[in-house]
C-alpha cells in the first residue's frame, strides 16, 4: 500500500508540472517544487487549516469593528435625506399653487399612490383638478413623486383628520391645512428624530427633538 501511495504521489506531481496556471498547491501538508512550461521551478505552499481559521477570525473581527459605525452613518444619512425630501416637497407644492393658481395637494402615499398619513413609499405633489384630494391619473397632474426608500425609520403626517396638506390656488397658502411631518428612527435615536412643520403662511420649520419633543409612536 505504501508503494501505491508513493507512485500516485509521484504521478500527481508530474501532472502538476504541466499546469502552470495552478498556484498555492500542497500535497499532504508539505511544500514541493513544480516546473512551469519554461522549465523554471516554482515553490508552492498551501494554507494549513490553522492559517485558514486565523484568517477567518481576523476578517470577522475587522467586520465586527467596522459594521456599527457604518450602520450609524447610514441611519444619519437617511434622516438627513428625508429631511431634504420633505422640505423640497413643501416648496414644490407651495410654488406650483401660487404660480399656477391651482389647488395643489402634497401627501405621503403608498405604493398605489394613495394618500395616507402613515404611508411609507412616496412623497406626492399633484394638482387637484377635481378637488377630491386624491390623485387621479386621468384628471390630475403629477408634479412630484419622491421615493422614500426607508430602511431605518418611518414618517408620519399630522394634519388633523386629513391625509394630505392642501395649498389653495387663490393664495398659494395652506389655509387651515397646516400641520407637520415627523421622522421617527426605528431604534429611537433622538439625535435623528425630528419634525418639519408648516404654518398657515406656508412656511416650513425644522424642529429637531432637542427643540421639540417629536412624540414618535
Amino acid at each position: 500500500m505504501d508503494l501505491n501511495y508513493d507512485w500516485l504521489k509521484t504521478q500527481y506531481i508530474k501532472g502538476l508540472s504541466h499546469m502552470s496556471h495552478l498556484k498555492n498547491t500542497s500535497i499532504n501538508g508539505f511544500d514541493h517544487v513544480i516546473k512551469t512550461s519554461n522549465n523554471l521551478p516554482i515553490y508552492q505552499s498551501g494554507f494549513t487549516l490553522l492559517e485558514a481559521i486565523i484568517s477567518v477570525l481576523i476578517l470577522a473581527t475587522i467586520s465586527s469593528i467596522a459594521l456599527p459605525p457604518f450602520v450609524t452613518a447610514q441611519q444619519r444619512w437617511e434622516a438627513h435625506k428625508i429631511r431634504s425630501d420633505i422640505i423640497n416637497t413643501f416648496r414644490v407644492a407651495k410654488a406650483h399653487s401660487f404660480t399656477q393658481r391651482t389647488n395643489t395637494v402634497m401627501c405621503l402615499a403608498d405604493i398605489h399612490q394613495v394618500c395616507h398619513k402613515q404611508a411609507v413609499h412616496y412623497l406626492l405633489v399633484f394638482s387637484d383638478s377635481d378637488d377630491n384630494h386624491k390623485f387621479d391619473l386621468q384628471a390630475d397632474q403629477l408634479l412630484l413623486k419622491q421615493a422614500l426608500n426607508l430602511n431605518y425609520g418611518r414618517v408620519y403626517l399630522n394634519a388633523g383628520r386629513r391625509h394630505y396638506i392642501k395649498f389653495f390656488g387663490d393664495s398659494g397658502l395652506p389655509r387651515g391645512h397646516f400641520g407637520h411631518i415627523k421622522y421617527c428612527p426605528n431604534n429611537g435615536n433622538k439625535q435623528n428624530m425630528y419634525q418639519i412643520s408648516i404654518n398657515q403662511q406656508g412656511n416650513h420649520r425644522f424642529k429637531p427633538y432637542r427643540f421639540k419633543k417629536t412624540g414618535c409612536p
